[in-house]
């Protein structure tokens, strides 16, 4: 586990604009402003939350509530309030980040004052370096995380395990991936993971925050090794199972190897992009930032062992 140094302080103008990117593509999107789904996974207990950003969790404890990811606005977030109050007259107490991208993040302006909020250390500086590189955004609001709402219960260690309110957490950091500060939250009593962005129909990997396709693999095994029944993806709509992520596995590992084989007989990007099927102009955020495509992810970073000076 290493903070962002070195290469990756080269990296920060980049992390600043592709942050506020992921925030406005999401506040986009359909299901923004109607309303959230609750599924229960152990009535009174333990629920997941679709719509208005990532998916939640909602953990009830003996005293308070224990929330995973915060939607993407202030508005959203305070929705995901609103319905922790409808199962409990608990408290939330505690807010776990899984990483920092502003449709898990940003929400948090919605929620109450006082809170624990939970993050992996990167996580934090990544939030940071808004207010650093991005000044001009203060006072838009779009694409800024709260000010007042950053981490301050710091993750550091790669594996902690944790009781809070009566309920038992363990919290892994298995390296970057979608991000270099992302957090797998898992609750052993229930057999599931919280994965955040690791499972995801959306963007898989923010190369802009250190992420990396070979971590997500690295990450992927990390999953199937928990002793859990279910994954709780980042914008899945059904659980997944270790089935279903040995498949995405298969998948991914299918697009790695064709983009190895074209990069390592000497394909251009273009040429990659075209032979996989890429579409020819990616898709883009709030500034024009683009999601790259996987096999875009893989040709950079085949190509960068490549170069790599022995």
């Amino acid at each position: 586990m290493k903070p962002l140094t070195g290469f990756a302080v080269f990296s920060l103008t980049a992390l600043v604009l592709a942050m506020t990117a992921t925030a406005q593509e999401q506040a986009a999107r359909p299901q923004q402003g109607q309303g959230l789904t609750v599924h229960a996974i152990k009535d009174g207990k333990l629920y997941w939350v679709e719509g208005g950003g990532g998916n939640s969790g909602i953990i009830i404890g003996d005293k308070g509530v224990v929330v995973i990811d915060a939607k993407t606005t202030a508005q959203a977030g305070a929705q995901l309030v609103a319905e922790v109050a409808k199962l409990t007259p608990k408290p939330i107490t505690h807010v776990i980040l899984t990483h920092s991208d502003g449709d898990h993040v940003n929400g948090l302006a919605g929620f109450p004052d006082g809170l624990k909020i939970i993050a992996h250390e990167n996580n934090k500086m990544e939030q940071m370096a808004v207010y650093q590189f991005a000044a001009v955004e203060v006072g838009g609001g779009k694409c800024i995380p709260p000010a007042n709402r950053l981490p301050n219960v710091i993750i550091y260690n790669d594996k902690v395990s944790t009781t809070l309110d009566g309920e038992h957490f363990v919290i892994h950091h298995f390296g970057p991936a979608h991000t270099n500060g992302d957090l797998i939250v898992e609750l052993p009593a229930y057999k599931i993971a919280f994965t955040g962005d690791i499972i995801t129909s959306t963007v898989l990997v923010h190369p802009e925050k250190n992420g990396t396709f070979e971590g997500w693999f690295r990450n992927a095994q990390g999953l199937l090794g928990l002793a859990v029944d279910s994954y709780v993806g980042g914008h899945a709509r059904d659980l997944d199972t270790k089935d279903s992520l040995r498949k995405r596995v298969s998948e991914y590992q299918g697009i790695k190897d064709k983009v190895d084989a074209l990069v390592d007989s000497g394909k251009s990007l273009v040429e990659v992009k075209t032979a996989m099927g890429d579409p020819a102009k990616d898709a883009s955020g709030c500034r024009g930032i683009p999601y790259l495509s996987l096999s875009n992810v893989e040709f950079n970073e085949r190509s960068d062992r490549a170069a790599e000076l022995k």
